[in-house]
Order: structure tokens, then C-alpha cells, then sequence
């Protein structure tokens, strides 16, 4: 990765984003070599192995739930709240979200001294019951919005909005051509470090008479 970045420091392709991601390095304050390979690394990891866990666990929870199913075989238009209630339901990351308090802070009884990280749970968020009642559930009815599941602010995730077309396009299109896909074992999981890692979800297709 280290060599790609400085042959495409060298010579710049245009308007891919590691091209305008060291344009924008370079106009503004310079990052450490480890620094851009650490930020242009996790951009590779967001755009690939999140989505794919993304299509994954969207297609688990439709396929176990018959009521959720029918629901969006019904009203294929209900794919936008199927993408949105996964990324709610099944953030399928282990870690926190590292932030550091600017001062001295109390919160729920706990004093929090300036310069001291905390560790906030993003999954534990999502399914705040005093936010979302029943937010164990999934609810297709819920509507489209996953909450924080992007960020915020100068934390936004830079791929939601493809993250969110691909979901869409590769939940959508398998389950209508196969309307009587099913699934034909339990999910596999394997251990990873900081992310629920589902290795195989056994699927038995089988296509319309049409």
C-alpha cells in the first residue's frame, strides 16, 4: 500500500479517490507516511469487508424472519428500510469508538477528567430502548433512518451513500430472481478482533417457474 500511494503520488490518475485524497493531503497539513497508510487502509476495509457484512447480515435477518420476508416480497420498495434497520439492528462491529473528553465532564454518574478516552459503544447505542422501543426487534416499519450508524459530522463515513447502493442492489436483486431463496443451514461466524465476522451463510435457491 505504501508503494501504491507514492507511485500514485508520482503520477496522479485524476479524480479516483487516492489521487484526491493526497490532493487534499497536500493543501492542507502534511499527514506522516504511517499516518496516510493507516487513513488510506481503513478506506480500502470500509469500502469492502463492511459492505460485504452489511449484504450479509441483511440477507440472515430477511431470511429468518418470515414476517419481515413477506413484508418486502410484498413491497419490494421496502429494500431502502431493510439496508437502513440492518445497519440499526446488526452493527456488527466489537469495538468502541475511541473519543477524548475536551474537559472535565460528569455523565451518568461517572467523572470523565479532560484527556481521557472514551471508549463509546456504537452497537449499544443503536439499540438505546429509551431512543428505539422494541429495538431488539428487527422492524422493516421502523423506517429508513440507521441512526449514527455512519458517524457524524467530520466523522461521517465518506462511502455511506455507495455502502447504501450496493446493499440495496445486491439484496434486491438475488431475492428477485430466486423468490424462494431460503436459507439452508445456520450462519458461520469466525473469530476476528474487532468485527462479528460471519465466514458463510448457507443459501438454497430455487427460481421461478416463469
Amino acid at each position: 500500500m505504501s508503494d501504491t500511494i507514492e507511485e500514485r503520488r508520482r503520477k496522479p490518475l485524476g479524480n479516483d479517490v487516492l489521487t484526491l485524497l493526497l490532493q487534499a493531503e497536500e493543501q492542507g497539513d502534511r499527514l506522516r507516511k504511517d499516518e496516510l497508510v493507516a487513513l488510506v487502509a481503513a478506506v480500502r476495509v470500509g469500502g469492502t469487508e463492511t459492505t460485504v457484512h452489511l449484504i450479509c447480515f441483511a440477507m440472515h435477518n430477511l431470511l429468518r424472519s418470515p414476517e419481515a420476508l413477506g413484508e418486502f416480497r410484498r413491497e419490494p420498495e421496502l429494500v431502502r428500510n431493510v439496508v437502513e434497520e440492518t445497519l440499526r439492528h446488526d452493527s456488527f462491529g466489537k469495538l468502541g469508538i475511541p473519543r477524548h473528553a475536551l474537559e472535565d465532564v460528569d455523565f451518568q454518574g461517572a467523572r470523565i477528567r479532560e484527556g481521557q478516552m472514551v471508549m463509546a459503544m456504537l452497537s449499544s447505542a443503536l439499540r438505546n430502548e429509551a431512543v428505539r422501543p422494541r429495538a431488539s426487534a428487527f422492524d422493516l416499519r421502523r423506517g429508513a433512518d440507521a441512526g449514527i450508524a455512519f458517524g457524524r459530522g467530520a466523522h461521517y463515513c465518506i462511502g455511506a451513500a455507495l455502502a447504501r447502493l450496493d446493499g440495496r442492489i445486491a439484496i434486491d436483486t438475488p431475492l428477485s430472481r430466486f423468490p424462494e431463496m431460503e436459507l439452508a443451514g445456520p450462519a458461520i461466524f469466525a473469530s476476528h478482533p474487532s468485527i462479528r465476522k460471519m465466514t458463510s451463510l448457507p443459501i438454497r435457491l430455487r427460481a421461478s417457474a416463469g
